[in-house]
């Protein structure tokens, strides 16, 4: 895992939603990313990558293995990027966070 020093803004952290609504979660501040990528994570009892997005051209990474990974999407924004749940289930129930860097298997 890279640990960065940029300060992303998260202002919603915290979403409530009727099972089978949309719901995004936005992440602001990434152009002070040393990196390309941007990483989404779920925080239930421990933190779990779902996937990260790739700045210059909104590629996604979803290689992470997260259970739910068909759930997720991410798209950047002007500023920023979000991360996407299409239909909010009960299981989505967590805290999302989003930082800079990429994790890196072979680091």
């Amino acid at each position: 895992l890279v640990a960065m020093a940029a300060e992303l803004i998260q202002d919603d952290l915290t979403l409530t939603r009727r099972v089978g609504e949309a719901v995004s979660f936005s992440c602001g501040g990434t152009e002070q990313c040393s990196t390309i990528y941007v990483a989404w994570y779920q925080k239930k009892d421990t933190f779990t990558l779902i996937l990260d997005i790739d700045r210059r051209n909104g590629d996604l990474d979803y290689r992470y293995n997260h259970p739910q990974i068909n759930d997720f999407s991410a798209v950047n924004k002007q500023n920023g990027c979000e991360l996407e749940i299409k239909r909010v289930k009960l299981y989505h129930s967590a805290t999302y966070y989003c930082s800079c860097g990429k994790y890196d298997a072979h680091s």
